[in-house]
């Protein structure tokens, strides 16, 4: 029968070593949710101000921009009270837009547009710009 040679273990340095590798990887993930965090925080500022400005735009020609076909004629059965039976309609016609008010609402119109854009080239430009920083 073969003896066993026992090896010597010391628990204490092993146990040392582990908790320092701990300590230092938990020093390391916290370190990568900060980054995470800032990360998140500028790009999220930037989505919603671009996210905003969108909408305000789509918003704003929505409502500068009504089609012809929804305003151009309305009827409406009114009845007199002398006779009940026999409705009486109007044709209601609102007039269309004089090129001036079209023009101010192009002009709008683009500027919103320009701005978002704008705020579109920045946000990549600062994203790309990020990117290859935190790669290197």
């Amino acid at each position: 029968m073969e003896t066993k040679t026992r090896i010597a273990f010391d628990y204490d340095n092993e146990k040392a070593k582990l908790v320092k590798k701990s300590a230092l990887l938990e020093g390391d993930i916290e370190e990568n949710i900060e980054k995470l965090k800032e990360y998140v925080q500028e790009n999220g500022k930037n989505a919603l101000i671009i996210g905003g400005t969108l909408l305000g735009t789509y918003l704003l020609l929505r409502l500068l921009t009504k089609s012809s076909e929804e305003v151009s004629t309305k009827t409406y059965p009114i009845y007199s009270p002398q006779t009940s039976h026999e409705p009486v309609v109007h044709m209601v016609r609102e007039e269309q837009e004089s090129p001036i008010v079209k023009q101010i609402k192009a002009s709008i119109t683009l500027f919103l547009i320009s701005i978002a854009k704008q705020k579109l080239q920045e946000f990549i430009e600062n994203y790309g710009k990020e990117k290859v920083s935190s790669e290197k």
